[in-house]
């Protein structure tokens, strides 16, 4: 698709989302701009900490449409005093726009995804799903778990780093203009960069070769990943490599734990076999285990300071 006819179709696509906004205010209730599925994570949130704002979804389809949307209703002669609650991922973009804007809130790290992998939304897990935790009878196997977690969880780190390296650096080239070939990110299985077990995490690509992964780049496309090192330096990767591959990690090393939980001989951090109900699909594990993730603080301070207009209330 050439560039003229993405931004026509972004045009098309604000104006449908648009309208939607305006039934969503004619029956009085806020509208909720999201860049995409990440409503599942902010639901139970909003609900929770704003239990009194009637609100809506609408889904954007991707960050520079939510960015774009508020600006069309803040300079909109009817809509642009109304309340709306606008929620992007920082990614590795220069927000500098978005800072001091009180109605978006941007994640403190890459995405909602990286919010999901800490070690405390672990052991909420293990309470929740597992029937485990440091009281427990098999406090032994709780303690187990979370040390396994610990050591595999670093090692991915280690591993998706390069990838992470690659994608930065593609990212700047884009933005000056350079032409390197659309780099779809959304194309790259988890399985295609590293293989995970409770054991250890193997690296099964190579970041100096960038079409291997990526073969939709430019050929003799030369890297020089100075300037993303010097971007993730004292940056922790749990918080700002991409989330989506993090939380892939996540559903993998937790699949495969369910499984030895639930095994009848042979399991290896669990004394009692259990029953494990949680599903942990790729599709849908953002929803399925939302309600472990993390909820920062700047998220609740965002929300309680919200106001409600009173033409949408």
């Amino acid at each position: 698709m050439s560039r003229v006819a993405a931004l026509k179709k972004s045009r098309d696509s604000l104006s449908v989302k648009f309208l939607e906004f305006t039934r969503v205010v004619s029956k009085g209730k806020v509208a909720a701009f999201f860049e995409g599925e990440d409503e599942k994570y902010y639901s139970i949130r909003i609900n929770t900490i704003r239990p009194d704002i009637s609100w809506t979804g609408v889904n954007c389809n991707g960050k520079f449409n939510v960015v774009n949307m508020r600006s069309r209703i803040r300079k909109h002669t009817t809509y642009r005093k109304y309340s709306c609650l606008f929620f992007v991922d920082s990614d590795f973009d220069d927000n500098k726009e978005l800072y001091g804007l009180t109605d978006i809130y941007l994640t403190p790290c890459y995405s909602v995804e990286n919010l999901y992998i800490s070690d405390s939304a672990f052991k909420r897990v293990l309470s929740a799903e597992f029937g485990l935790n440091d009281t427990c009878e098999e406090h032994e196997c709780f303690e187990l778990c979370i040390s396994r977690y610990c050591e595999i969880k670093s090692q991915y780190l280690d591993m998706i780093e390069g990838f992470n390296l690659l994608i930065k650096e593609v990212r700047l080239i884009e933005q000056s203009g350079d032409s390197a070939g659309k780099l779809n990110v959304n194309n790259v299985n988890i399985e295609d960069l590293v293989e995970i077990n409770l054991s250890e995490v193997k690296k099964v690509y190579t970041e100096s070769s960038p079409r291997s992964i990526f073969p939709e780049l430019q050929e003799n496309l030369e890297i020089s990943f100075d300037s993303s090192i010097e971007y993730f330096k004292g940056k922790s990767g749990e918080l700002w490599y991409r989330g989506k591959q993090n939380l892939d990690f996540y559903r993998i090393f937790l699949s495969k734990l369910k499984s030895d939980r639930c095994r009848k001989i042979g399991r290896e951090f669990f004394s009692n076999r259990g029953n494990v109900k949680l599903h942990l699909t790729k599709a849908n594990s953002i929803s399925e285990l939302s309600q472990y993730a993390e909820t920062p603080e700047c998220l609740r301070k965002f929300l309680e300071l919200f106001e409600v207009d009173s033409q949408v209330a």
